[in-house]
Parts: structure tokens; sequence; C-alpha cells
């Protein structure tokens, strides 16, 4: 009878086991290493036979609360937190046994196979193709698993910002984070892929991970032209590169066959090619950079071509009065010794004719300050005016290659310190019928020439 008790008592309690049922249930099997998140793991059991019991596992795993607690009924939910101890350093799937343990009485073992894994496996960071010079700048961090990570503090950086944030991401969101941009240094950044660094701040110190940024690209070159001056012509043409890709550039100018001779360039062009009277001048610039300028400048010198017209004018002009010059009138000054040391000079006045010339008269002015020494060389005036202080010759005809010459003396008592300058002298001829009248050239004396 005894042994039939005890054989019914352990069927009892082996159909009680048997009926037993522990349903686990968790949000994620996700353990981030850097974070170190634990995870909710709630137990439903069923079939229970009341007493004292406690959770526990021999892994590497901490499981909270790990005290014991009273099952009064058959079944019970319980929900416990596990996380890794800091010895475990798995990466990848591990399959964790934790144990239902009825102190004294029964053990009951269930499995879960988490993933240990790294932040740089659960975070991407990337952007949308970014729009060049607009304002509204932005990148996200997607989160790549069923996990929920809480309270993540990080800084980001980039070629266009730098920008620190605290956050937390819900399992597979997506957080955009819009970001503040200088849109003149956005201007001047070539379109491309970009790194984004991201310094995340955890429990395992700064982990750094690193994304994609793409800015997408825009073309756009501005054309400034400048023209300034009259006799120096400055003609200023500038190409600014306005968008975000490496161009090329050409800029073009246009000079004639004479223009061209005074004009120089900043730069050399690329080539020339003549056409017809005019020359064209390119200039090309390759891997022309975002935001930079090419400024070329060309100066025109008309002053040259201005002076060389007037110098042939002139000497066009000497040509003719030379040649239509019927008589050429020279006068010079020499000083002459007085025993007395008065000043004095000798006056010449030279004709040379060009052509037959007929009646032919010269007269001279003498200056208030000197007096006609009464006495001539060679041939006498024909008249001395003393009042008009006027001496007169009287040539009459020539013929073309004669040439006369007539010398008067001036002097002086009172001494002339300096410059002395005499009038022009005035010759009156007539040529087929016309009078024409000629000066002769300046003529001055410089006192100082006088020596004792």
């Amino acid at each position: 009878m005894k042994r039939f008790y005890l054989l019914f008592v352990v069927i009892l309690l082996l159909a009680q086991s048997s009926a037993v049922q522990i349903v686990p249930t968790y949000t994620t099997n996700i353990i981030v290493r850097d974070l170190n998140n634990a995870i909710p793991l709630t137990l439903n059991v069923s079939g229970i036979t009341p007493g004292d019991y406690n959770l526990y596992t021999l892994s590497d795993m901490s499981i909270q609360p790990s005290k014991t607690f009273q099952i009064n009924g058959t079944s019970f939910v319980k929900t416990f937190i596990i996380k890794p101890n800091n010895n475990l350093n798995i990466k990848g799937n591990y399959a964790f046994r934790y144990t239902l343990n009825h102190r004294g009485v029964k053990k009951y073992n269930k499995e879960i196979l988490l993933r240990l894994l790294d932040l740089k496996d659960v975070i991407e960071i990337s952007s949308e193709s970014i729009t060049p010079g607009t304002t509204n700048v932005s990148f996200y961090i997607q989160n790549k698993e069923a996990v929920y990570l809480k309270n993540i503090s990080a800084t980001f950086s980039s070629i266009l910002f730098n920008v620190t944030k605290t956050f937390s991401l819900k399992p597979n969101e997506k957080l955009v984070i819009p970001v503040d941009v200088n849109s003149s240094f956005m201007s001047r950044t070539p379109a491309g892929v970009y790194v984004i660094r991201g310094k995340f701040h955890t429990m395992r110190g700064e982990k750094i991970i690193e994304g994609t940024l793409y800015l997408g690209e825009k073309k756009g070159i501005v054309s400034i032209k400048d023209n300034s001056g009259f006799l120096i012509r400055t003609e200023m043409i500038t190409k600014v590169n306005s968008g975000n890709v490496a161009e090329t550039i050409e800029v073009h100018m246009q000079r004639n066959i004479l223009s061209r001779l005074f004009t120089t360039f900043n730069f050399e062009p690329t080539f020339a090619q003549r056409s017809g009277m005019d020359v064209n001048y390119v200039w090309v610039k390759r891997q022309f950079a975002p935001a930079e300028s090419y400024t070329v400048r060309a100066k025109t010198n008309y002053v040259f071509p201005f002076l060389i017209i007037i110098v042939l004018f002139m000497v066009i002009f000497g040509y003719i009065r030379f040649v239509e010059t019927k008589l050429e009138v020279k006068k010079s000054v020499a000083p002459v010794k007085t025993k007395g040391g008065e000043f004095a000079l000798k006056v010449t006045l030279s004709l040379k004719a060009r052509d037959d010339i007929e009646n032919v008269t010269i007269s001279d002015k003498i200056p208030s300050i000197v007096k006609i020494y009464k006495k001539f060389s060679t041939v006498k005036p024909d008249k001395v005016d003393a009042e008009r202080r006027k001496i007169h010759w009287n040539i009459g005809n020539l013929k073309a290659g004669e040439e006369r010459s007539f010398t008067y003396i001036i002097y002086s008592k009172v001494g002339i310190v300096g410059k002395f300058s005499l009038p022009r002298a005035v010759s009156i001829f007539e040529k087929e019928g016309k009078v024409h009248e000629i000066d002769s050239n300046n003529v001055f004396f410089m006192n100082e020439q006088i020596s004792g």
C-alpha cells in the first residue's frame, strides 16, 4: 500500500511537470554593446506549482531582479531585465540560456538567440541629394534594426556643417536633422560625395561612424563687361563660376589691324585668329573652379597713334611749307668787342631765294635799349627810320638759289645782364603778281657769353 501511494505521488508530480508552460515575450533580441541597452523579458507561466522561485543564468548575462519571488497560484506573469556583463566580449549571434528555478523542487530551462551588435552595425548616416544654393540642407540618421536606441549624444561634422545633437531612435526609425549652412561657402563647394563624420559618446568611449553627404550639381557662368578711358581705353571681361562644378570657359575679344598694334593684355591669349581686317583673340580657361573668377584686361593706348598722327601732320606740314617757301630768311647775332667795353652785337640777315622772286625788301626792328652803329661794313640800308626804330633794305629781284647777306651793329652804353631777345626780321616780295611776307627766326643772346 505504501509503495502504491509513493507511485501515485510521483505520477501526479510528473503530470504536473509536463503541464508547465513557459511563454517568453520580448520586443527585441538585439543588444547594442556600445550602449549597453537592456532587453525586457516577460515570462508568462502556466501550470506551475506554487512555491519559491528565482530566475538565473550561468551565461555572461545579468538578470534582474535576481531575488527569490513567491508564486501562489498555478500561473503568473513577471518581467525581467537582461543585459550583458562587462566580461562578455562576443559579437554576433549568442545563445542565451536562463533557468526558472523552483527552489529545491524543479528547474525549467529556456533559451533566447541574442544578437550582439556594435553601434556602427545599427546606425546609418547619409543624406538625400542636396540642391546647391538651397537654404534647406539636412541629413538623416537611420536605425537599421528593431531595437530602441535612447538618449544618444553625437557630434556630426562635414564640409558643410558641424552640429551636436541628443536624440532617440525607435526601431527602424529614420531621423532627419536640418542644419544651417553658410550659403556663400556652399556656393564655393564643388559637387560630389563628401563624408559625414559622426562622433558618438557612449559608455565604451567615443565611437566614430562615417556616412555620406551628396551635394548635387549646379552649372552657371556669370559674365561681366566693363569699358573705361578715352585715349587709353581699357576693356575688361570677368567670368565668375556661380555653380559648383568645374567648367571650361572662353573669353573673346576683337581688335582691328591698327588698334591691335597698341593693345596689351594682362594674359597672353590662348590663340588669335585673323578675319579680314579684324583679329579675334580667345582665352581658354580649363578646370574653372566654383566661385573662381577670371578677368581678362585689354588696354589700348591711343596716345601713340595720336602722337604719330601729329608727328606725321607736322612732317607733312613742314614739307609742304618747305616746298612752298619761296624765300628763306635767317637772322643771327654775334658779340663785338669794343674799346670802351660797351655791349655790342653784330646782326646778320641772310636771304636765300628758292624760286625767282621780285621786289624783295627786308626790314628789321631795333630794340629800344640799343643804338645802331652808323658805319656799315657791307651794303648800307636804304632807310633807317629812327622814330619807328626800323632799318630797311630794298633788294630788288632774286633768282632761284641766289643768296644775299646784310649786317649791322647795335650797341648800348648801359650794361645788359641776362637774356637779350631781338625781334624777327620781315621780308616782303612778289611772285606772279602776288605779295608775300615771311618772317625770320627768333634770336636771343645771353650776355654771359661775352668774355673779356
